[in-house]
C-alpha cells in the first residue's frame, strides 16, 4: 500500500459527517464512496475502500498519475478512486414500487439489533435515516429491492446529493444470499454511474442481484429506476464477508420497527 508523502499533490480535503455511519464507528460505504467519487473527473467512477472510513475527521485527497485520487488519513490510505467501467450485463426487469415497499416491510431482520441496524441509509430504526431497507423481491430469492423517497435532508436545491444516490444503491446491493444466511459483509469496491440526481419527494425503486459468489467474495449489480422505469443510476459492487461475524448471531433484542409513511 502506497503512503502519502510531502511531494504528493493534495487537491482537497474530505470530512464525512458523524451521522452518516453504516457500522456504528465508520462511514456508510456508499455515502463515503459517493463523496469520494466527486474528486474524479469521469462519468463512471470506481471507489475502493481500503479501510473503514473515519467519521468527523479531515482527510486529504491526493491526486494520482492515472487520473484518480487517494484519500489519506495521516500515513494511511483509506480509499482510492479512478475512472471505472460497469459490467456489461442486461439488468432483470425492475420490481414495482409496491413490491419494493412490501419487501422492505418483510426485511428478515426487521425489529432486530445487529451491526448494521442503525445504518444511516438502510437502518429501519434511524429516525433521521433514509430507510432504504432492502428485502427480498417477490418470487426472486436472488434479488433484493428497496423503495426510496428522496428526502430534503439529503438534498440541496431540491435535488438529491450525489453521495445519497450512491448510498441508496450501496445498501441495496448487499448480497441476497448473505442477507438470507445472516452473513455480515462489508463493501470493498463500488463502481457507479449516476444518470441524473432525483428530485426531493420522488419515489424510486432500487434493486440488485448477485453476478458471482466465491468463498467470502460477492460481486453484485444494482439499478435505481424512477416511476416511469427509466434508469436513474447503476452500480457494481464487491462485498467481502467478515470472518467469524454473522448478523443473526449478533441479534440482541427485538424492538418494533418505526412507522415510516411514504
Amino acid at each position: 500500500m502506497s503512503l502519502h508523502t510531502h511531494s504528493d499533490p493534495v487537491v482537497g480535503t474530505l470530512v464525512i459527517d458523524r451521522r452518516l455511519y453504516g457500522p456504528r464507528r465508520s462511514a456508510n460505504g456508499g455515502f463515503a464512496a459517493g463523496s469520494i467519487s466527486r474528486s474524479v473527473d469521469a462519468d463512471v467512477v470506481t471507489v475502493r475502500l481500503h479501510k473503514p472510513v473515519p467519521l468527523g475527521r479531515g482527510m486529504n485527497v491526493v491526486a494520482t498519475d492515472d487520473g484518480g485520487i487517494r484519500v489519506v488519513d495521516g500515513a494511511r490510505t483509506i480509499a482510492s478512486a479512478y475512472p471505472g467501467t460497469l459490467a456489461d450485463a442486461d439488468p432483470p426487469p425492475a420490481p414495482s414500487y409496491r413490491d419494493a415497499v412490501l419487501a422492505r416491510a418483510a426485511h428478515p431482520l426487521a425489529g432486530m439489533r445487529h451491526p448494521l441496524s442503525d445504518c444511516f441509509v438502510c437502518g429501519p430504526h434511524r429516525p433521521d435515516g433514509m430507510h432504504v431497507t432492502p428485502g427480498f423481491a417477490p418470487d426472486r430469492a436472488d434479488m433484493l429491492v428497496a423503495p426510496w423517497v428522496v428526502g430534503a435532508d439529503v438534498s440541496g436545491s431540491g435535488i438529491a446529493h450525489l453521495a445519497a444516490v450512491w448510498g441508496a444503491i450501496d445498501c441495496t446491493s448487499y448480497p441476497a444470499h448473505a442477507l438470507r444466511t445472516g452473513e455480515l459483509c462489508l463493501l470493498g469496491t463500488m463502481t457507479a454511474l449516476v444518470e441524473r440526481r432525483p428530485r426531493v419527494g420522488e419515489k424510486l425503486v432500487v434493486y440488485s442481484w448477485t453476478r458471482s459468489h466465491e468463498r467470502r467474495r460477492y460481486e453484485t449489480s444494482a439499478v435505481m429506476v424512477d416511476a416511469d422505469g427509466a434508469v436513474v443510476a447503476r452500480a457494481d459492487a464487491t462485498w467481502i464477508a467478515v470472518r467469524h461475524q454473522r448478523l443473526h448471531a449478533l441479534r440482541v433484542r427485538r424492538r418494533p420497527a418505526p412507522r415510516v409513511s411514504y
